[in-house]
């Protein structure tokens, strides 16, 4: 568990860093690009972090109710397609998340390195 900590803070560290970088590089385009790269092993991180049981500070289980819904969200509308009856209430939620996810990101990286930096 204590190397799961260490490595995945360096992990986030890692993607976070290249989202910026793309961002700076792409543009817009890498803008897009940010939620993927920093997002997808945010995610991983998030679940295996509650299947291992490793102690959930309250940021990382705001993280947790304002960015899940989002990936849920995702995959509801990739799967079902455009129809606006079904997916209005999930294009919505990715719509928000489009604002504060990247600040949740940060975040959520931030209290990676509060959760490394206390097992030393």
């Amino acid at each position: 568990m204590k190397n799961f900590i260490k490595y995945d803070f360096y992990v986030q560290l890692f993607f976070l860093i290249t989202g910026c970088l793309v961002t700076i590089i792409k543009g817009w385009d890498g803008w897009i690009l940010f939620y993927f790269i920093v997002g997808i092993p945010q995610l991983i991180s998030s679940l295996v972090r509650i299947f291992l049981k490793i102690k959930i500070s309250p940021l990382f289980l705001i993280y947790g109710i304002t960015i899940l819904p989002v990936w849920i969200s995702l995959v509801i509308l990739i799967t079902i397609g455009i129809d606006n009856e079904v997916t209005a209430i999930p294009t919505y939620i990715a719509m928000a998340a489009f604002f504060y996810s990247p600040f949740m990101a940060l975040l959520y990286a931030l209290e990676s390195h509060n959760l490394y930096q206390s097992l030393k």
